[in-house]
């Protein structure tokens, strides 16, 4: 048996044994064997890790518990906290625990121009096109681990046409040399280290995939929040129009009455002032205003200005509705694509582990070459004119002072923080959810009253106008009921979209968005029925880079 000597190549001890020709194909069966018997070092992945999960949300639930308290038979008057249990009780029945319906849950706005902006920013937005490229990235990635797995075949060829000096012995000879040569080089996976970074691979490959969606229901939540956003603004300034024509109608009313001695200058700078404290919320509501409209143009992939003619046309703040549905927690983690990306991750570090641990285990290799050379491109094929050779090889990290021991107590630890990390996304986004649905429920009860309040103020205004013509009240008064009336209704305004935005919030933290096709978006772009149709154009498309 012909061995070479131990070599040191890059701190590492490679043996390179030279076989006889039975014992070459006793080994290539015995590393046949290993593969087909599919040994892999490493733990295995089983699926998820176990993540503490509530049997329902304390939000979805409350109403029904605080509502459980007995009424009285006897007739007797309701104490306040059983009215307050009623209260709670009415809230409930507007979250369902039954399955949520997520596909295409921005439809329940009936909102024409939403749909088609959802339709634009799914079909253009760039931060989504990058997800899309990093699942492109990742398969191709797991295309470079899989080659690895097969052996490698490299060729060559050359051809020398050589003249030598005048002067020596060979003056003046001419030598044409011809050849070509092909190398193999095969690592045998005996102990399943590539097939682990396969698997790593195959699991980035589905991480990649969830942050997309992931990436898709942020965007179409983002794109929703932002237009409500500017609907919202749309309405305030109305109402800071609305103020400031009744603000002006006092300050008509108190010049006339200064005009005729029935009052001093005072009042006329008072109401003066008030027109324009009013007069200045204005801008202030349109930079906001503006600013919505271009994040909505760049949520879209299109340029600032891009919606602007869509949105031209005021249109108020669509109705949340009045009934949700949440389902259980558990349905989260099959639902969330963050949750299915955090898993993954850890299912990807798993596999690392064997791959770290196969390094402490002998790798097998297999190298090869085969060759021709000739004077003349005609004996190039002869018998004669071909090398070749064959050199099974092993390699095996024999003294590394605990370099790779080393890297799998790493890989380890990475895989356990993982894990932490996939449990603290689960119950954040229980969190979310549930925070959602307090913001959700409380919300339209604060709507409610405040809705009460602008009707008493605006009450308040007419009667106060009123009565300051029949000189009963002071100007004072006017001013107070006009300034509380602009609060209020600003109140309102802002209250609607927070529980717009609550509502929003709370279908993204329930996963909803990622399961809908682009042609089904585009097909919820019309209109109800008993909507009168309406031609809006869609921003132009940005060029393609």
């Amino acid at each position: 048996m012909n061995c070479t000597g131990p070599a040191v190549q890059h701190g590492e001890w490679i043996v390179a044994v030279l076989w006889p020709s039975r014992l070459l194909y006793a080994g290539l069966a015995i590393a046949l064997t290993f593969l087909a018997g599919g040994c892999r070092v490493g733990p295995d992945y089983h699926g998820p890790p176990v993540s503490p999960v509530a049997h329902s949300y304390p939000e979805a639930t409350s109403g029904k518990e605080v509502a459980s308290n007995d009424t009285p038979d006897d007739g007797s008057q309701a104490s306040a906290s059983e009215v307050e249990s009623n209260a709670a009780s009415a809230e409930s029945d507007a979250i369902d625990e039954a399955a949520p319906e997520l596909i295409d849950w921005w439809t329940a706005f009936h909102d024409p121009i939403l749909n088609k902006l959802i339709l634009c920013a799914v079909e253009q937005n760039r931060d989504l096109r990058v997800a899309a490229e990093r699942i492109i990235e990742a398969r191709a990635r797991r295309g470079t681990v899989a080659s690895s797995l097969f052996p490698q075949i490299d060729a060559d060829g050359s051809f020398t046409h050589e003249k030598r000096p005048s002067g020596g012995t060979l003056g003046g000879r001419i030598r044409d040399w011809w050849s070509g040569s092909t190398d193999l080089s095969w690592e045998i996976d005996v102990f399943g280290r590539l097939h682990r970074l396969l698997e790593a691979a195959d699991a980035d490959i589905g991480e990649k995939r969830e942050l997309y969606r992931d990436t898709l229901i942020l965007l179409i939540a983002e794109t929703a929040t932002t237009y409500m956003e500017a609907r919202s603004h749309q309405e305030q300034m109305a109402i800071v129009e609305g103020n400031i024509t009744i603000q002006k109608e006092t300050v008509r009313l108190v010049r006339s009455r200064y005009k005729y001695k029935k009052l001093d200058m005072l009042d006329v700078k008072q109401s003066e002032g008030s027109l324009k404290g009013v007069e200045a919320e204005y801008p202030t509501t349109l930079i906001l205003y503006r600013e919505s409209i271009n994040r909505l143009s760049v949520l879209i992939g299109c340029p600032p200005g891009a919606v602007d003619e869509m949105m031209s046309q005021p249109r108020p703040l669509p109705h949340a509705p009045e009934h949700v549905a949440v389902g259980i927690p558990a349905e989260l983690l099959r639902r969330r694509p963050d949750i299915r990306s955090a898993e993954r991750k850890v299912a990807a570090q798993t596999a690392r582990i064997g791959a770290a641990e196969g390094e402490l285990y002998p790798q097998f290799s297999i190298t090869g070459t085969f060759g021709l050379g000739a004077n003349d491109f005609s004996a190039l094929w002869s018998s004669n004119a071909i090398a070749a050779g064959i050199t099974p090889g092993m390699r095996w990290h024999i003294l590394n002072f605990g370099r790779y021991r080393c890297n799998v107590w790493v890989q380890e630890s990475l895989q356990r923080q993982y894990i932490w990390e996939y449990q603290n996304t689960v119950l954040r986004a229980a969190e979310e959810v549930d925070n959602a649905l307090v913001g959700f429920q409380q919300g339209k009860r604060r709507g409610a009253i405040l809705q009460e309040s602008v009707d008493d103020y605006r009450e308040a205004v007419r009667l106060s106008q009123i009565k300051y013509r029949a000189g009963t009240v002071d100007l004072q008064r006017v001013l107070d009921s006009q300034q509380s009336l602009l609060l209020y209704q600003n109140l309102l305004v802002l209250n609607r979209t927070e529980v717009l935005r609550s509502f929003i919030t709370l279908y993204r933290a329930l996963g909803g968005g990622w399961q809908v096709p682009v042609r089904q978006i585009a097909a919820t772009t019309q209109p109800p029925a008993e909507e009168q149709p309406e031609v809006i154009p869609l921003p132009q498309p940005v060029v393609q880079p």
